[in-house]
């Protein structure tokens, strides 16, 4: 089986199994991913005669593939952490973002969410081929209440469709989070509900409403780095102080700020492939972080650099 595995793609194993495809960087033999659905005949989720349940907790992923399908989690050497993925033999098949939205503009019928999410791509004000559809919608086995999760492909597209989508914020037709919802969203990305937590979760535009659903955008600069050309050192865990240099690619996935008079002496960049952490901060924000300390080696070359997105960590603007 060919094919190349990016970033918000998904695969089916031949068990039945649902995952979420991480990056655009893969072992020569497997998909770096992580199980998201799961075949289970309580699950409130239906596809065909089927049912599944939806599992998100990143740490309740890994228990369910430990004690069920070990083979789907290994430590992957150019990394250097036990990650989940899927063997290529076990792959049955792939779901790719633009293909689902090129069937959703096709459909003659679709629900209200697929309208919304069809409606939603062509008032980006880009090419329709630079767009895809992820999340539950990709895989069918969205609910009334699902989001809508849409990815935008290349730098160039990327920089446009989110000025769009600030436009479309001003005009109103996206909104923010309301309170209570974006109570819940701090809560549980961050275990806080304070006032500046929630009205920063307000602020994303990433992040927000349309029609009534909640949306959620992934902006990717489609760049490929081959296997093994770079390695990442895990070196424990920081908390550092530090100030926001430069948030130009804080939209994007990975998300990335350039830092300067940290806490931490060699430390000039924050990166992460969590959706949280964009516009987390901007240029000029004293900040406040906890992540995983790693050195990142090219060659010869090599810099230190905070990854942030496991349990417990953290990303604030210090008031």
């Amino acid at each position: 089986m060919t094919f190349t595995a990016r970033e918000g793609d998904f695969v089916e194993t031949r068990e039945g199994l649902i995952f979420d495809v991480k990056g655009n960087c893969h072992p020569p033999d497997r998909v770096i991913c992580f199980v998201r659905y799961v075949p289970d005949l309580k699950g409130e989720r239906k596809r065909g005669d089927t049912r599944y349940r939806k599992i998100y907790d990143l740490k309740e992923r890994e228990i369910y593939l430990k004690e069920n399908y070990p083979d789907y989690v290994f430590f992957d050497p150019v990394f250097n952490r036990r990650l989940q993925g899927v063997p290529i033999e076990d792959i049955k098949k792939v779901y790719y973002p633009p293909e689902k939205l090129r069937e959703l503009c096709d459909a003659p019928h679709k629900d209200s969410l697929e309208e919304s999410t069809v409606e939603l791509t062509r008032l980006l004000d880009i090419p329709v081929d630079t767009v895809g559809v992820s999340g539950s919608i990709l895989v069918e086995l969205h609910t009334p209440d699902s989001d809508i999760d849409i990815i935008v492909y290349g730098e160039e597209y990327s920089v446009t469709g989110y000025k769009q989508l600030k436009k479309l914020r001003e005009k109103k037709v996206i909104t923010p989070l309301d309170p209570q919802k974006a109570r819940e969203k701090a809560q549980s990305r961050w275990g806080s509900t304070t006032a500046a937590i929630i009205q920063l979760e307000q602020q994303k535009i990433m992040h927000g409403i349309f029609q009534g659903k909640e949306y959620f955008f992934r902006f990717l600069k489609d760049d490929h780095i081959h296997y093994g050309d770079v390695t990442y050192r895990p070196l424990g865990k920081v908390v550092l102080q530090a100030v926001v240099k430069d948030d130009r690619e804080n939209i994007f996935t990975p998300c990335r700020y350039s830092i300067e008079d940290s806490s931490l002496e060699g430390v000039e960049h924050l990166v992460s492939v969590r959706g949280r952490f964009c516009e987390q901060v901007k240029k000029g924000d004293h900040i406040t972080c906890r992540g995983t300390l790693e050195k990142v080696v090219k060659g010869e070359c090599w810099y230190y650099q905070v990854m942030l997105g496991e349990y417990g960590d953290y990303l604030f603007a210090r008031e």
